[in-house]
């Protein structure tokens, strides 16, 4: 997976998980507030308070419906015209299949297990939501190319123009310090000798504001990323898990490199790469997903019929 794919699927991630979440409490809000309404001496729960002011549920699901409620509804549509879509056309996503997405996804971050820590550390998304967007996304897919057929010498020719694509490469998860003359990587470097902590001092002399609050961790850099100094990649695929190394001269600067760990991927089973293939050779010439989610809406007359801005009819 490259950079911008793994930028792209996250975004997508992140943003249909929130909408579903959204969603679900919208609707289960909705059904309890009608329950409610049976009751009309009981007052709205209030979620939240400011001095003496309260925020009642009332309000905050106002409140949600105004900023996200097209999106929420817009997904909670496709949803379901996907799901009647592949019963009647007897597409299924198996639990496999959608384990090995991960795993494929994972590889992106160096393996399944990285990616699910991220994903649930930095955003918050359970394994189980992964699951769920990665079951319906694969499900599209699977509507997509039903109809398309990609054959053998197709796949051949494809690997052959790419040799490299599927080729797992080497992470190193690293942490830089910055600093502007040699002299002072030297000093850092004796410091860093006789015992101190490298986040520490990253904190403390570093330059590069990027890394600085966070110890100099730079994060999982592949072992050609073209984003990274030449010179300091140089450096850093001569090294060893736990080293450390520099003056490293970066023009602008000189760098002390930290390697914390080596991820090495494992190499693809050689059917799922064919398999992989397959499916993006398809989709290159299926309609896309998102044209095939209005056409479904279509299809099964879904409609937004209150409330909602007009222009999402065209969505």
């Amino acid at each position: 997976m490259t950079r911008q794919e793994k930028g792209l699927w996250v975004t997508v991630i992140v943003l249909t998980a929130g909408v579903l979440f959204m969603g679900s409490w919208i609707f289960f809000s909705g059904v309890l507030f009608q329950e409610g309404n049976k009751k009309p001496e009981q007052d709205p729960p209030v979620v939240a308070s400011v001095q003496d002011r309260a925020i009642t549920e009332v309000e905050w699901t106002e409140e949600l419906k105004k900023r996200y409620g097209s999106e929420v509804l817009m997904t909670m549509m496709n949803r379901q015209v996907v799901a009647l879509e592949a019963d009647a056309t007897h597409i299924t996503v198996t639990p496999e299949e959608v384990d090995r997405e991960l795993e494929r996804i994972g590889q992106g971050y160096g393996s399944k297990e990285r990616f699910l820590q991220e994903m649930e550390q930095q955003l918050g998304l359970s394994e189980e939501m992964l699951k769920v967007e990665t079951e319906y996304r694969l499900t599209l897919e699977k509507i997509a190319t039903a109809d398309v057929k990609v054959d053998d010498v197709e796949i051949d020719q494809y690997l052959n123009q790419h040799p490299d694509q599927f080729h797992p490469k080497k992470q190193f998860n690293l942490s830089i310090i910055k600093v502007d003359t040699e002299s002072e990587a030297d000093e850092v470097l004796n410091q860093l000798e006789n015992g101190e902590d490298f986040a520490s001092l990253a904190a403390e002399v570093s330059i590069d504001e990027y890394t600085r609050d966070n110890g100099g961790e730079l994060g999982l850099v592949e072992e050609d990323d073209p984003f990274q100094p030449k010179a300091l990649m140089e450096t850093v695929l001569s090294l060893s898990k736990g080293d450390i190394a520099g003056p490293i001269n970066l023009k602008d600067s000189y760098a002390i490199v930290y390697v914390e760990d080596i991820l090495v991927p494992e190499t693809p089973d050689e059917n799922l790469i064919r398999e992989t293939v397959r499916k993006q050779l398809a989709l290159e010439q299926s309609v896309s997903l998102s044209e095939l989610e209005r056409q479904l809406r279509d299809k099964y007359a879904a409609r937004i019929v209150a409330g909602v801005p007009l222009a999402l009819h065209n969505n």
